[in-house]
């Protein structure tokens, strides 16, 4: 890429010099679909991926984008390119575009073992405009478009290879274990179990005792037994607290109300009356 300007900063008088570069390589018969898959190689340049060094026809600058010849099938205009993460070079990944009308489906996935595929649809025509004369304003709506390829396809797939080769990230899932702790140690109960349903890993981590049994000497001081289980621990500790009227911890106050909880219900005569239940535990620990 020759200057640090996105794509998604062109205008109607000028372009990034990276996507005028890849447009060079079009010629006066390219369709719109074809616009739409050289502005994906710079969007998937400026995200990290530069196309794979198996090319025959690659300059020998990694960094320089260009169209690889044989980048769409003649008998199906499916578009197919492999592409190599900068960090991560050992594994590639595959760019598979299918046309469907004026409409893109776009898929984008690493070839390794476990692999994520990741999806969208672009309608081509909201984007490129196939009656301009001039390349400036052939491209609309450049920063919706980037923003939501990088979201949903190029910054996911980074995401999935920094955690199979143990590369930090720009992601929760990417830092060390160590950190993960640390984090979750910082929050409180309710928001740890709102952790553990994020994903396999998390639900590992937020289950385990000695996590728990951090958070129970944090928000109850009083308690310097040792304990065997944090978790049950935690929430028999939490319903003697709430069932004594006793104050609970300042963290929780954003999330529940202390007191006796009532409800409505309907009598069988048609009648409205409400009836106390009893006080249960004010966080919905599941599981053990």
């Amino acid at each position: 890429m020759l200057k640090s300007i996105l794509a998604e900063e062109c205008t109607r008088t000028k372009l990034a010099p990276s996507l005028e570069k890849v447009l060079n390589d079009l010629d006066r018969e390219s369709t719109h679909h074809d616009y739409i898959v050289a502005l994906i190689i710079v969007l998937l340049a400026e995200a990290g991926f530069y196309l794979s060094s198996s090319y025959s026809d690659r300059p020998q600058c990694p960094k320089l984008l260009y169209i690889p010849k044989s980048w769409k099938s003649r008998d199906t205009g499916i578009y197919e390119m492999y592409f190599q993460l900068e960090s991560v070079p050992d594994v590639e990944c595959k760019l598979v575009v299918v046309p469907l009308g004026d409409t893109l489906i776009l898929n984008f996935f690493p070839l390794m073992d476990g692999k994520t595929t990741y999806s969208i649809s672009v309608q081509t025509l909201k984007y490129v405009n196939p009656y301009s004369s001039d390349l400036c304003g052939r491209y609309m709506n450049l920063k919706a478009i980037s923003h939501r390829f990088k979201d949903q396809l190029s910054t996911p797939v980074r995401k999935d290879l920094f955690i199979k080769a143990g590369v930090m990230g720009p992601s929760l899932q990417t830092i060390p274990i160590e950190l993960k702790f640390r984090i979750l140690r910082l929050l409180d109960a309710y928001s740890v179990t709102k952790m553990a349903q994020c994903c396999r890993e998390f639900r590992d981590i937020c289950s385990e005792s000695q996590l728990w049994k951090d958070l129970l000497y944090r928000d109850f001081p009083g308690c310097y037994r040792t304990v065997s289980n944090g978790k049950d621990c935690y929430r028999f500790r939490l319903s003697l607290n709430c069932c004594s009227k006793e104050l609970i911890p300042e963290t929780y106050r954003k999330n529940y109300v202390a007191g006796r909880n009532y409800r409505k219900k309907v009598s069988p005569r048609g009648g409205n009356y409400a009836y106390e239940t009893h006080p249960g535990p004010l966080i919905p620990l599941t599981g053990n």
